[in-house]
């Protein structure tokens, strides 16, 4: 193969390595979303699973304290009826009123012990659940710092192959390197082999001259339809 094709080739393969390079960058970017999109939902099931725990607190503590309202309410009224001097008739529907919380006070009583067990009994859960969530956040965490040291190398390696491409690119003879960067931005490879006198890139036959000159290889042959470079390889 002729220096000037040897270089383009070259060139090629390492414009080829620079596509799978951003190609592995795309999924691992992509990786990492999901990562994050992973990381934010169980941040979120887990603040929804604190305020249900914060909540069933809330109410037990609200319940309770309706009770102690209720019992203040009936040491009131009952030390109203044992010492002041009232009417008939205010003593009659105090009366009434003192059976009523009494009742209620009962009631009130029960559903502030029970929901008192079940926040006591969430609290015992929540600490399980929250060394669980502490558990699946430190995988993903360290998912996603694997996937971040393979993106650092993965640019790192890059960037030392966009530097020798640059390098390589700078050995191809100036008039051929427009025609290649325009092959190269139409996509594909612009430099592909003849075999049994087609071209590779386009898989159109080549006139038999054309054939002959890569054959030949003594200069940088295009091909006639999609004025690729050509290499020779036998069938």
């Amino acid at each position: 193969m002729n220096d000037t094709l040897a270089r383009l080739l070259a060139l090629s393969e390492a414009d080829a390595l620079l596509r799978a390079l951003d190609g592995r960058l795309a999924d691992l970017e992509r990786e990492t979303n999901h990562l994050d999109d992973r990381l934010r939902a169980e941040d979120e099931g887990f603040k929804l699973r604190q305020d249900r725990n914060r909540t069933l607190r809330l109410a037990a503590l609200a319940k309770s304290g309706e009770a102690d309202d209720t019992d203040a309410r009936i040491r009131s009224y009952q030390h109203k009826l044992d010492h002041d001097i009232i009417p008939y008739k205010e003593m009659e529907h105090l009366r009434e009123q003192l059976t009523f919380l009494r009742g209620r006070l009962d009631l009130l009583a029960d559903e502030a012990l029970r929901l008192m067990a079940e926040a006591d009994a969430d609290d015992e859960k929540l600490v399980a659940d929250t060394a669980e969530h502490n558990a699946r956040r430190a995988r993903l965490e360290a998912e996603r710092d694997a996937v971040e040291r393979r993106r650092a190398e993965t640019v790192a390696e890059r960037d030392r192959e966009r530097a020798k491409r640059e390098k390589l690119l700078q050995e191809v003879p100036f008039h051929l390197r427009g025609t290649y960067e325009r092959l190269l931005a139409g996509g594909g490879n612009p430099v592909v082999p003849v075999v049994g006198g087609v071209c590779g890139g386009c898989h159109l036959r080549l006139v038999d001259t054309t054939v002959e000159k890569v054959k030949a290889d003594r200069e940088a042959v295009t091909c006639e339809h999609c004025s690729r470079f050509l290499y020779w390889r036998p069938s």
